[in-house]
């Protein structure tokens, strides 16, 4: 697989050489580390786990089309840290043409350089004094005796996020396994949650499914956000104390292979939707259900997230959240009060997978081996009983041209000042709706058959999810 991936981006690169630096550790605090996560581009391309390391990618070279720099074997360290590859085991685990100490980067990337008109390297990535210095001394080098150095610094990162984007098989396989393990983690939260819990117990509760399953490491942060904390998007605190009447909105998922999952799911922490709760659940269902609908092969990407919000317009009107019919909620943009983010987002190495959204300024077609995601949510502020509306027209494509025109700041000042004279209504929030949070997302893989939701099996209507909540966790209880 990695070799595969290797030969396709040194195809891609021509002519030219690439540097693609790994991550290093990062201190937690005194002498204690974060655990470590390797760069996805890196992984992607090498399958390396160790940090500090730098390949790069020389197709021309008879010898040494593939090098890796990485940490020399020390048994001193080695005692301490755990077992390193070393050169010798860059070569002959990971496939490298060569390998040397990472100390000699300096030294030796000087030789890959000459003869080539482009360098493809990560500008702000690490080992940047390296590639540049190499850059200098090549450059000497062409003014004395006029060999061939590089004229040109591009960045890889569009090349290997447009190779990430499309899932092979292979790759599929993994995402979904990864989808697979988070299914069965959100049923044991379901299952294990009750009044009396702090948030993070049934954090652990999931996460222990997680491992139990195989996976090492969750995607991302879990997000594990009872009552009023629903109405924070990237709530990570988990420590509240759940109460009967809670809503808990999970957003958490496994990485299995280095690619992650990304799903939600809200339910009541006592088993039962309360009236209120059941209103604003149904809005975001039925948002969730005609979007997932909407993904069909060559349908753009932002059709997906124009349906959720046209239900979820209709659907604030109709529970009295905005002061507008559904047309004008959606012109106006004012579902933005309660639904402030996207609903997709690419899914793989990164929760946040790399991938264009827009090719020549429209939204890019859907085609077999993309992975993303569908969530709707609607959020109402516990601390905003009455809004104000500014009513004005919402181009959210004009805005992210002129964002990218003119820079945020700017473009924000001159929409301001467009809409300075615009009419503004204050609204009362219907109290009994007040710090409910919901958003339910699932993770779709596009096929030669159209999509398939690969987190399906995890229960979202409501009676399955009330159903689900009554049943006995497999965990032990909390004495």
């Amino acid at each position: 697989m990695f070799k595969r991936r290797r030969d396709e981006f040194m195809k891609l690169i021509g002519d030219a050489v690439a540097i693609i630096p790994g991550e290093t550790e990062s201190q937690r605090n005194h002498d204690v580390l974060h655990p470590f996560r390797q760069s996805s581009d890196f992984v992607f391309l090498t399958g390396f786990e160790e940090p500090d390391a730098v390949a790069v990618f020389d197709p021309d070279h008879p010898t040494e089309r593939y090098v890796l720099f990485v940490r020399p074997r020390d048994r001193e360290r080695e005692i301490w840290d755990g077992y390193r590859a070393g050169t010798e085991g860059a070569m002959a685990d990971y496939g490298a043409d060569a390998a040397y100490p990472i100390s000699e980067l300096n030294k030796r990337i000087r030789s890959h350089l000459r003869g080539h008109r482009t360098v493809y390297f990560p500008w702000g990535a690490r080992h940047e004094d390296e590639v540049r210095a190499g850059l200098a001394a090549s450059n000497a080098t062409r003014v004395r005796n006029g060999l061939q150095s590089p004229e040109a610094i591009a960045d890889p990162r569009p090349i290997l996020a447009e190779m990430r984007l499309f899932k092979t098989d292979a790759e599929a396989e993994l995402l979904r396994r990864a989808c697979d393990i988070s299914v069965q983690g959100h049923i044991e939260a379901m299952r294990f949650a009750q009044p009396g819990m702090h948030e993070y117990q049934v954090q652990a509760a999931m996460e222990y499914v997680f491992r139990s399953h195989g996976s090492n490491r969750d995607g991302y942060p879990a997000i594990v956000a009872s009552g009023p904390n629903a109405c924070i998007l990237h709530y990570t605190d988990n420590r509240r104390l759940m109460e009967s009447g809670d809503l808990l909105l999970i957003d958490a998922a496994a990485e299995f292979g280095f690619f992650s999952s990304d799903i939600t799911r809200t339910f009541p922490v006592n088993g039962r939707f309360s009236a209120p709760q059941r209103a604003v659940y149904e809005v975001v269902l039925s948002a969730q259900v005609r979007s997932l609908e909407a993904c069909v092969l060559g349908a753009p990407l932002e059709s997906v997230h124009d349906t959720s919000t046209r239900v979820i317009s209709e659907g604030l009107s109709e529970l009295g959240l905005v002061p507008t019919s559904p047309e004008e909620t959606l012109e106006m943009g004012l579902y933005r009060e309660f639904f402030m983010h996207g609903t997709s987002h690419w899914l793989g190495l990164d929760v946040h997978d790399a991938g264009k959204y827009r090719l020549e300024g429209s939204s890019r077609p859907l085609e077999p081996g993309m992975s993303f995601t569908v969530e709707p949510g609607v959020y109402i502020d516990p601390k905003r009983p009455e809004v104000e509306f500014t009513m004005f027209p919402y181009d959210e494509q004009a805005i992210a041209d002129d964002i990218a025109e003119f820079g945020p700041e700017e473009a924000g000042s001159r929409r301001e000042a467009a809409m300075a004279d615009a009419p503004r209504v204050l609204h009362a929030v219907p109290q009994e709706l007040l710090g409910i949070g919901v958003r339910i997302e699932d993770d779709v893989l596009m096929t030669g058959d159209g999509a398939l939701n690969m987190t399906a099996a995890l229960p979202r209507l409501i009676e399955d999810v009330e159903h689900l909540c009554s049943e006995s966790s497999s965990v032990p209880a909390i004495v």
